[in-house]
């Protein structure tokens, strides 16, 4: 039985793309019926699912969280920027050192305990002392027999703006008072005009004509923050702490995403098709457990006016414990050495073609930045509670990526590696532009089943397409390299970039307009393709798997890409 297999970089250009797949998995698989799941690999599966699922009690609300101790979103980019700046460096090192050592598993181990170690620092990190501000009351009168009672804090409030006007608004919580229409007290909101009499909450027809720096302020669940007092911002304890343990927490996330990819293909050994099949498993730790850390969360937090999120921590720790029993189960093969693995990367990443990989990965990776730690800071400022935080994470999971990712070795058979990208492009556009639009924040439910084309295949693609170019004993390196360029560069730009906007332009701007230049990059990326598809026609002086990926060569799947796992 013959599967398809994409060429090694170090084999000509007329070997057969018909090859003869790995032994030992292929015996494995051959012996297992439709649901049986296939021993070699289950290490890997149950990794994937831990690893992800204690990374999802603290990343998925690691903004929310710097957020509530007084770090702004500028500082919050600056720091999401600079550890992804370190993720450039450490990815593609530690790679290097695991090709030379052969060390994959101890490597994979010190990052666990590292990570452990940052998550229970992270967790006592003390709430910043509030300051005093002199305030004063006025009422907001809302439809269906709702009105909100605000707080305007009187040094940066003058008596002559409108209501829309920044950080104005200090507070408001509601009350019961029988009125059916919205009006304003005209002598301290001299600027300010009647809303429309629709049959909807008052609060959101003022709030969709606002700023989003006004949000976070004006809603219902700060109905505790009446006693005149604030949060500073970026407090230097609070400030400096997050930073240096975010670093640490980041530098190990990544580096294990790139070492655990390293391991899955090891494992794998000539199946690669197999590989989403395989890291959806991570996919789902992540959408169970951050939709348990966010109910955990919520249950800890009771009634109070500030989240707790003690459960979160511990329980990303309790499952980085057992993941380290997962990790010494691993059954990993030594590969060949490279006697110049920098040489034969640096080789390689001097082709065009590679270094135009690299720059879409980084856009995609820019794109990733902004989705990732800017969407639940954006969903905040429209009173999202902790419920539909953890909800959307288990949407972005369940029913975003792991579909993409089981069908991913088929999808990039039909489409190519290249292509890949331009789906997720077209994605994102559409993601972000949904984003600006929405009120009511459980809209955010429908708009992250996007995340499958916009990550789940392309990252498949994206491993895939690494493990084909490199060189014999650089498979670490380049994969970090790779995932360096997507989570590192790339990320840490679009922490830059979404800070940026969401401090000066706000968060309905910065997103409609990253929507529309997602939108440029997928047409550009789908001329590029043309033009390098007929270029290439012909030719055999590049590499192989170029040509394949860019034509889409369709080849008859084994019966293990379906009925195995």
């Amino acid at each position: 039985m013959k599967v398809w297999r994409p060429h090694s970089a170090n084999n000509s250009a007329t070997s057969s793309c018909y090859l003869t797949s790995s032994r030992k998995v292929f015996t494995a698989e051959k012996k297992m019926g439709i649901l049986q799941v296939n021993r070699k690999l289950l290490p890997v599966k149950v990794h994937y699912f831990l690893y992800n699922g204690a990374l999802a009690g603290v990343i998925a609300f690691i903004s929310v969280y710097a957020k509530q101790l007084g770090i702004s979103a500028g500082a919050l980019g600056f720091i999401f920027a600079s550890v992804s700046s370190f993720a450039v460096i450490s990815r593609p090192l530690l790679g290097s050192l695991v090709d030379h050592f052969q060390r994959l598993k101890l490597v994979l181990v010190c990052l666990v305990l590292i990570n452990i170690a940052a998550d229970l620092v992270m967790n006592f990190i003390p709430q910043p002392a509030s300051i005093p501000v002199n305030t004063i009351n006025n009422s907001l009168i809302c439809h269906q027999n709702i009105s909100y009672n605000i707080r305007l804090r009187t040094d940066i409030c003058e008596w002559n703006i409108n209501f829309c006007d920044g950080d104005c608004i200090y507070s408001c919580h509601r009350c019961k008072f029988n009125r059916t229409t919205c009006t304003y007290n005209s002598q301290t909101l001299s600027n300010s005009k009647l809303i429309s009499n629709e049959s909807q909450n008052c609060i959101q027809q003022i709030l969709a004509n606002c700023n989003d720096s006004i949000m976070e302020h004006c809603t219902e669940w700060m109905k505790d923050s009446n006693d005149g007092s604030i949060t500073p911002e970026n407090p230097l304890l609070q400030l400096c702490t997050v930073t240096v343990l975010t670093v640490l927490m980041y530098i190990c996330m990544g580096s294990l995403a790139s070492l655990s990819d390293a391991a899955c293909y090891n494992a794998l050994g000539d199946r690669r098709d197999l590989y989403g099949k395989q890291r959806m498993w991570g996919t789902m730790g992540w959408g169970s457990f951050a939709f348990i850390a966010g109910y955990l969360n919520q249950l800890t937090t009771g009634s109070s006016s500030k989240y707790n999120f003690s459960a979160g921590f511990f329980m990303s720790i309790v499952l980085f414990l057992i993941d380290l029993l997962v990790i010494s189960k691993l059954k990993l093969e030594n590969t060949k050495k490279s006697k110049h693995i920098f040489k034969d990367v640096g080789n390689l990443i001097s082709k065009p073609s590679i270094i135009l990989f690299l720059l879409r990965v980084l856009s995609v990776g820019i794109f990733r930045g902004m989705s990732s730690y800017y969407v639940f800071w954006y969903l905040r400022t429209l009173n999202a509670s902790q419920m539909v935080l953890g909800c959307a994470s288990a949407v972005l999971c369940f029913l975003g990526e792991l579909p993409f990712f089981f069908l991913s070795g088929w999808i990039i058979r039909k489409i190519g590696h290249m292509n890949a990208f331009i789906v997720s492009f077209s994605s994102y556009g559409i993601k972000f532009l949904s984003y600006s639009y929405i009120v009511n924040p459980w809209w955010s439910l429908l708009i992250e089943v996007l995340q499958g084309p916009c990550y789940g295949c392309l990252y498949a693609a994206m491993t895939s397409y690494a493990k084909i170019i490199s060189p014999v004993g650089t498979e670490a390196t380049v994969q970090g390299l790779a995932s360096g360029t997507l989570e590192g560069l790339g990320v840490a730009s679009g922490c830059l970039l979404g800070g940026y906007g969401f401090q000066n332009f706000g968060g309905r701007k910065t997103f409609f307009w990253t929507g529309m230049i997602a939108f440029v990059l997928a047409i550009v990326n789908c001329v590029i393709n043309i033009v390098s598809f007929y270029r290439r026609t012909g030719r055999t002086d590049e590499i192989p798997e170029l040509k394949i990926s860019l034509k889409a060569q369709k080849c008859d799947p084994s019966p293990g890409d379906i009925i195995t796992s």
